[in-house]
């Protein structure tokens, strides 16, 4: 199966907020790529479901 991912603007600010939570917690350099890792993934359409086992 193939899905997709909509990144709607709650989703957006919550990500948002959780990055500056994070930022407080670590590096800048790895808030910022922990951040862009996240957009990249839900940027990425369209996905294959895959098994976490």
């Amino acid at each position: 199966m193939i899905y997709r991912i909509d990144f709607s603007s709650t989703a957006q600010s919550e990500a948002d907020a959780a990055f500056l939570n994070f930022s407080q917690f670590t590096t800048p350099e790895r808030a910022q790529a922990w951040y862009q890792g996240l957009i990249k993934v839900t940027s990425s359409s369209p996905r294959r479901r895959t098994s976490f086992v």
